[in-house]
């Protein structure tokens, strides 16, 4: 077999499942031809969608050792995996050495243009979206972040014609689609053209239905209703605590207000924003305490290796809300803080992001009021567990007296008083949610009662969403 074959092979193995074989082929065609630097490349590639972030970056830099040819899509590769090891520093000094590389590589434009998104430089940001779509034109995703961090005022201005332009083609990707009409949605919306902007969104979200999971209200029903059900202060009596540390867990339903109350934390000196820790839902949730502690371990150990020296590190999870009872038992002094705001509000901005597959509610408004009736359902059935424990931080109070909230929320986590959280739009740190432009401004006040803009197109759902 030729060593093209060998990768072929490999290739084949991991799109049928076979991991384990699919490595054996890749090490096999290594050890046979230590020089392919595509060897190398396409092992890295492997490594990462198997979650070895490191093996991944030890195997492209071989790559580059072995001088293989491009090297900027390797820098640009490994750059985004320093990203999601939290090495930000190292990461945006491997996209400088990708673009020295090749100045005109839009992956690694795109990704510096993400990594200033996320710092916090908004116009760095979008000075490289512009230079990408002037080298390519095509290049819809730079489109799409300047159209998500600038306000449109012109419902016929440059940005929604490049927009609508894109959409008129008939060979674009699925994706791109939906993320074109998200995007236009959110343009006509900045210029009040409300129902235009709806039509442009509920497009999106037909668009999205064939890749996001099949939301099953029954199932979910009686998931919440098995925990409902198990989570008793017997069960949670037998469980056995791994930490006392003040662990912060900031949960609620998405689009609910999160991200900018983690930036108010973070913005307290003993606080470290840990943004979106998926740690927890990798590991489905047991209703048997002996299971838990060594979940809880990993958690305390994953925090030290990645937060070292960090006093409180907030995890923001919005939608890890069914893992709160654990987490209270092997976390006795954790303390959460559900954020809250008008469900019409919440339920409109769910329907008007584009989010991954993972959120099958997400792109029917029928879907969300199911899924918000469930969450509030849930959080009642803590409250009376551990009430004591739960802070509801109400993002519309919040933008009414974001003082007097502020003191609430500090003194709840036994944190004195810090004048810099009422200004957590200075923040330096990195912002990875859907909220990243918001919350780099000061605060605002018009995203509360958005929804009545919208109040002919929410009425079907308004009966579930605010029940009398």
């Amino acid at each position: 077999m030729s060593g093209r074959d060998d990768l072929e092979l490999a290739a084949g193995l991991e799109r049928a499942g076979r991991h384990a074989d699919a490595e054996s082929a890749y090490q096999r065609h290594i050890g046979d031809q230590p020089q392919d630097p595509v060897a190398r490349f396409n092992y890295a590639c492997f490594l990462r969608r198997r979650g070895r972030l490191e093996d991944a970056l030890e195997s492209h830099q071989a790559a580059l050792d072995l001088a293989i040819d491009k090297p900027e899509e390797v820098l640009s590769n490994m750059a985004v995996i320093q990203g999601e090891l939290r090495r930000d520093a190292a990461a945006k000094l491997l996209l400088e050495r990708a673009l020295a590389a090749n100045p005109n590589y839009p992956p690694a434009l795109f990704n510096l243009g993400l990594h200033h998104e996320e710092h916090g430089r908004r116009a760095e940001a979008v000075a490289l979206f512009r230079r990408i779509l002037e080298i390519d034109p095509g290049w819809h995703d730079a489109l799409v972040r300047i159209a998500h961090a600038e306000t449109a005022t012109d419902p016929e201005g440059d940005v929604v014609r490049r927009l609508r332009r894109a959409l008129r083609r008939s060979n674009l990707a699925p994706l791109a689609r939906e993320s074109l009409h998200f995007a236009l949605g959110k343009c006509l919306d900045d210029c009040a053209r409300y129902d235009e902007a709806f039509e442009q969104y509920a497009l999106g979200n037909a668009a999205s239905r064939p890749r996001v999971a099949r939301y099953d209200r029954a199932t979910v029903e009686q998931g919440v209703g098995r925990v409902i059900e198990a989570f008793g202060p017997e069960l949670l009596a037998r469980a056995t605590p791994v930490s006392d540390a003040p662990l912060v867990f900031v949960t609620g339903m998405f689009r609910s207000g999160s991200t900018l109350i983690e930036q108010v934390l973070a913005a307290h000196p003993a606080v470290t924003a840990g943004g979106e820790i998926e740690y927890f839902l990798r590991h489905p949730l047991s209703l048997e305490p002996a299971d838990w502690a060594p979940v809880a371990q990993g958690y305390v150990d994953y925090l030290g290796r990645t937060f070292p020296g960090k006093a409180i590190v907030t995890n923001k999870r919005p939608d890890a809300f069914a893992y709160l009872g654990m987490l209270r038992a092997v976390f006795p002094n954790a303390r959460f803080v559900n954020t809250v705001r008008d469900p019409r509000d919440t339920a409109l901005s769910i329907f008007f992001q584009q989010f991954d597959g993972r959120l099958g509610y997400a792109a029917d408004l029928a879907d969300i009021a199911h899924h918000y009736g469930q969450y509030r359902r849930l959080m009642d059935h803590w409250r009376g567990l551990f009430g004591e424990s739960i802070f509801d931080a109400d993002y519309d109070a919040y933008v009414r007296d974001p003082r007097g909230v502020t003191e609430r929320l500090l003194a709840f986590l036994g944190l004195p008083w810090h004048e810099g959280c009422l200004e957590f739009h200075r923040n330096e740190n990195r912002v990875r949610t859907a909220s990243v432009t918001q919350v780099r401004e000061p605060l605002y006040a018009r995203s509360s009662g958005r929804w009545q803009n919208y109040e002919r197109q929410l009425a079907p759902f308004l009966a579930a969403l605010v029940p009398v």
